[in-house]
């Protein structure tokens, strides 16, 4: 775009998305006195959102109030998410607030300028002509982060800082954003301090928090925010990065205090929401867990961001209260819930899309709830038609990992566990869920193996009655695993023929356990052992029956 003439704007793309006519009226007018010939309006995010194409807006003008629905801070992210904007484009923020929290709302997502109403003809002027040498100057590195060709951007900022002093604040912050993003965090850290020498700048104080965040110098972040929070107690930035390094060194309580204020600040953001729902998590508060997950879903409707995980995780979330609930009453309240969920969730456009997926989901869900009202063999059943197939779908996999952890199936577990891990489509918080939960059952499970390994070698030395109370102990700690229920029916059926008065017993032993693994899909040496066990019962069953 030219810098501002007697006929700025003529030929240029505008975009206006303001949901008020009388505000079309005045801006348009404006914009025809500098000479604009191509202005298209839009009364909402939604109906501009499929028109937009990114090398088709030279400028975009939008309302921060769009009425119902997302705003125009979260519509401009939507913008920037699905790149359909050029960073060549300008973008400005258009608000009638001037609150604290609106303001800091609108420059958390970074537009190339921002406009409080009302504002006359000649700011708009002067605005624009800003704005369009700015972008005239920065276009080759701009370009180069377009052609993502980030360390050539980096390179060409550093130029411009010396060579423009006046916009060295901007290429500083630019090239910092950068190395941040290539992950050269001692880069960053060390081009921040250079810039401090000089003066103590808000954005570098706060990159550099950011840095030594990143460079694991916790300490050293929280003295630089609290340094910030000295000069402004709302940097929300901060409050961010401070809240983080707290819970790195297990101050939980206070790091979710902060982080929390955070987001009653600045809500509609989802990187915040996301580090509230890690936070929670890591700290048990399950509570704080479920709003952070519920507002997440709550934002991502209707939007870009709309996708089926942020229902599942909303979901698990409740599943999270439900295990730690103290009272009959609060897991009844809590099942309900999670049922309630699940029905509403079946009218989210993104579950429609992918209906077979939620199914399986609903089908763990179910399983989860038996297992919770101490229904083991009702979850095996449910589950059974869904671990045995390979085509299982990879989002579902977290909830038959905690399914079969909770059966005491835990080969299974392990085998699905090192899947998911090994996936580039893992979800780390789940994943660092998934661990944290295997984690907690590793003394349980070394004590099945321990019991169950003395079993078998009890049995390989003929021991066969105090194999089968090894046997016993393994599935009094997991009462549903498939491997330990056969190794007790091969030994009662092996006692059998020893037995005489206790045959009715061992006979009604064996009848429980086949119904552990009557009708489950198995894998092809267990479903071949359970035959020929089943043959060997048939035939000593009918010995003692006649």
């Amino acid at each position: 775009m030219t810098q501002i003439s007697e006929h700025p704007l003529k030929d240029k793309s505008i975009l206006i998305i303001d949901d008020q006519k009388s505000f079309q009226k005045l801006l348009k007018g404006m914009l025809l006195q500098l000479g604009a010939n191509n202005i298209v309006f839009y009364d909402s995010g939604e109906a501009a959102l499929n028109k937009i194409d990114k090398n088709s807006v030279d400028i975009v003008f939008i309302d921060y109030n769009l009425g119902q629905g997302r705003n125009g801070k979260q519509f401009l992210e939507e913008l920037k998410y699905l790149n359909k904007l050029s960073r060549h484009s300008i973008s400005i923020l258009v608000t009638g607030e001037s609150t604290r929290s609106v303001v800091l709302s609108v420059l958390e997502i970074e537009p190339d300028d921002y406009l409080i109403k009302p504002f006359s003809t000649g700011m708009l002027k002067k605005r624009l002509s800003k704005l369009s040498a700015r972008k005239k100057l920065f276009y080759d590195a701009n370009q180069a982060i377009e052609d993502k060709q980030l360390a050539v951007a980096v390179e060409k900022f550093l130029a411009l800082a010396e060579q423009h002093p006046r916009t060295s604040q901007f290429c500083f912050k630019r090239a910092c954003q950068l190395y941040f993003e290539l992950e050269e965090h001692q880069k960053a850290y060390d081009l921040l301090s250079q810039i401090l020498e000089k003066a103590r700048p808000t954005w570098a104080l706060t990159y550099l928090a950011q840095a030594s965040l990143l460079l694991k110098n916790y300490d050293g972040a929280i003295r630089i925010c609290d340094e910030l929070l000295g000069q402004n107690r709302f940097n929300i930035d901060a409050l961010d990065i401070k809240a983080i390094c707290l819970n790195k060194l297990n101050q939980g309580k206070e790091s979710l205090f902060l982080i929390e204020q955070s987001c009653n600040i600045s809500p509609h953001s989802f990187a915040r929401q996301r580090k509230f729902s890690d936070i929670a998590h890591a700290n048990n508060d399950y509570n704080a867990f479920v709003k952070a997950q519920n507002t997440l879903l709550l934002m991502s409707q209707g939007t870009a961001f709309a996708h089926i995980d942020y229902q599942l995780n909303y979901i698990r979330a409740i599943f999270n209260q439900l295990e730690a609930a103290n009272s009959q009453q609060e897991r009844s309240e809590l099942t309900n819930q999670i049922k309630s969920s699940l029905k509403n969730a079946q009218s989210d456009s993104t579950v429609v899309e992918q209906q077979t997926l939620f199914d399986e989901f609903k089908t763990f869900c179910k399983a989860r709830m038996s297992v919770s009202e101490g229904d083991f063999l009702e979850a095996k059943k449910l589950i059974a038609p869904l671990t045995s197939e390979q085509s299982l779908s990879h989002s579902v996999l977290p909830d038959s990992i905690i399914t079969l952890l909770d059966l005491g199936e835990f080969d299974d577990a392990k085998a699905q566990l090192d899947k998911y891990q090994s996936s580039n489509q893992h979800n780390s918080q789940i994943l660092s869920q998934l661990a944290q939960r295997n984690a907690s059952l590793a003394d349980k499970q070394s004590q099945f193996e321990q019991y169950n390994n003395q079993g078998i070698e009890l049995y390989k030395k003929g021991n066969f009655q105090d194999a089968i109370v090894q046997f016993e102990m393994a599935l009094k700690i997991a009462p549903m695993n498939t491997g330990s229920a056969l190794n007790l029916l091969q030994a009662l059926l092996q006692l059998l023929p020893r037995a005489n008065k206790s045959a009715d017993v061992i006979l009604e032993k064996c009848q429980y356990n086949f119904t552990l693994v009557d009708g489950m899909a198995l894998p092809p040496q267990h479903a071949k052992r359970l035959e020929d066990l089943k043959f060997e019962y048939n035939k000593l069953a009918k010995l003692y029956k006649q």
